[in-house]
């Protein structure tokens, strides 16, 4: 599927690259070529996929539909992104976690709302 917009966010070492789709069924069909299955039978509205090369540019790729909820989707994908980079995180110390899903839903957000098409 051709996507509408694509465009890349960073913060402090963090570089995500984003695939803004029409729709979550285009998200679907995107998440079902080239990706697992969900076991449990659930409609995939958005994912996050990362990269599999150890020198890859771009931590991995976020995927988002828009026709969905893009104030929700975005911080639970940018979520399982800075989580990736950063291996988990103690409860007691979750500040650096919680700023980096803030700056980078923002800055995507941003984008979006801008109309930001191909980088």
């Amino acid at each position: 599927m051709a996507a509408l917009m694509v465009f890349t966010v960073s913060y402090n070492g963090i570089r995500i690259k984003v695939r803004v789709l029409p729709s979550t069924r285009d998200v679907q069909r995107e998440f079902s070529k080239g990706y697992r299955q969900r076991a449990n039978g659930k409609h995939i509205h958005a994912f996050f996929a990362p990269a599999l090369a150890a020198n890859a540019k771009h931590l991995g790729t976020i995927v988002l539909p828009t026709n969905s909820s893009l104030e929700e989707l975005i911080p639970h994908e940018v979520t399982h992104a800075v989580m990736h980079k950063m291996g988990g995180v103690h409860c007691s110390d979750d500040e650096a976690l919680a700023t980096a899903i803030g700056i980078l839903s923002g800055r995507i957000a941003r984008k979006i709302s801008r109309g930001v098409t191909y980088e």
